[in-house]
């Protein structure tokens, strides 16, 4: 019995190199692969129709006033900080420090003390019934009225640093997946739902609207659709539904919150995949690789979609044909924005303005810190670097 096993392990080893089936005659093996570059763009054949329009997302880089030469420090911040702009004041933070100042007189500060505990910060500042309330990272809620700066609430939870403020209503999320809704009327917090975090970096995200939903980020990886009108969470699927139908890769690090153009939502992922995706209808309109890691986007009013890297600026157009591919020059670019048909890259040296073929039209000199954030105020124009705040004076 032991020889005839013996056999058949003999037969089975030297059978492994063997091919158990049939081969045509003129079958001929081959190593050659096919290459599949999805990454290559549709180039418009007539770059001559293109039409620069006005920013539509984001919101904050509707920028009008572009008097860059009148560069004015507001006030000294921390790359933390929070700001909400009113009529004529601007309300602000620098770490556990409450400010209040006159929009035509930054020299007039009024400076409060909020007494925190360790690690706790400031994630949010709103309004409400004239009322000014401050939002910590530990569920803490504090008035500001007449000066005085009081605790009115300790919902002892820790939050995410992204907040959606609705009039009397403040939707926040848990650490833990959790979406609470604060009642500023009666000091109240009440549950609204649950959903799964994704791995991602925390990031200030904007909040746009699709359908009948309102989109936003909880992190890097993790959208959030929400029900407006009772903030609860609708749909978590349409990222997975995504990567089972794109080509280009896994989606799973977004620069912002998708936004939607005509029923088709734009996911901008940060190392270099675009997709315009109808969940809907399970349908992808456009989608590409641009093989580089995107620094930021924006796209205008005739919905022209502009990506910015590290050295070039792509310009797609509504249906995904690349309508320009311009090469800058500017070192780590901060940001980037549109006005009068030229681009504006700020980075640690200053402003640079270049045109639609990357030439440089002018350069402001002007030390910026670690990143920049468009704030706006009506007609105004502030930003913000970790350690100042700026206007741009008329």
């Amino acid at each position: 019995m032991k020889i005839v096993k013996y056999f058949a392990i003999f037969f089975l080893i030297t059978s492994c190199n063997n091919y158990f089936g049939t081969v045509e005659e003129d079958y001929i093996p081959t190593n050659d692969l096919r290459e599949v570059s999805l990454n290559k763009f549709k180039l418009s054949n007539d770059s001559k129709d293109f039409v620069m329009g006005e920013a539509l997302y984001p919101y904050q880089k509707r920028i009008y006033n572009n008097n860059f030469l009148n560069i004015k420090k507001i006030s000294s911040i921390n790359e933390n900080s929070k700001f909400l702009f009113l009529e004529d004041k601007i309300y602000f933070n620098d770490k556990n420090y409450f400010y209040e100042i006159k929009k035509h007189d930054s020299k007039k500060i009024s400076k409060y003390k909020l007494e925190l505990d360790k690690e706790e910060e400031i994630i949010h500042i709103t309004h409400f019934d004239n009322n000014i309330y401050i939002l910590t990272n530990k569920g803490k809620i504090y008035k500001y009225v007449s000066d005085i700066v009081e605790l009115v609430n300790d919902f002892k939870f820790l939050l995410n640093n992204n907040v959606i403020s609705k009039g009397s209503k403040i939707v926040v999320f848990t650490v833990f997946g959790e979406i609470f809704e604060i009642n500023l009327i009666d000091n109240t917090i009440s549950k609204s739902g649950n959903f799964q975090i994704n791995h991602g970096v925390n990031i200030s995200s904007n909040l746009y609207n699709y359908l009948e939903s309102e989109v936003m980020l909880y992190n890097s990886g993790t959208p959030i659709f929400l029900d407006p009108d009772n903030n609860n969470l609708k749909t978590n699927f349409y990222l997975d539904d995504l990567n089972i139908l794109s080509e280009v890769g896994i989606f799973e690090e977004f620069i912002d919150a998708p936004f939607a153009i005509n029923n088709f939502i734009f996911f901008i992922e940060k190392k270099g995949l675009i997709s315009v995706f109808n969940p809907i209808l399970y349908q992808i309109l456009w989608e590409t690789d641009i093989v580089a890691p995107i620094q930021d986007y924006l796209i205008d009013e005739n919905y022209n979609l502009y990506i910015l890297t590290f050295n070039k600026i792509y310009i797609f157009s509504a249906e995904g044909i690349l309508k320009n591919e311009i090469t800058h020059k500017v070192d780590k670019p901060l940001t980037f924005w549109i006005n009068n048909k030229n681009f504006y890259l700020p980075n640690k040296d200053g402003l640079s303005i270049i045109d639609t073929n990357g030439l440089t039209q002018n350069f402001i000199n002007q030390n910026f810190v670690d990143f920049f954030r468009i704030l706006k105020s009506d007609s105004v124009l502030y930003f913000a670097d970790s350690k100042n705040l700026y206007s741009i004076s008329e």
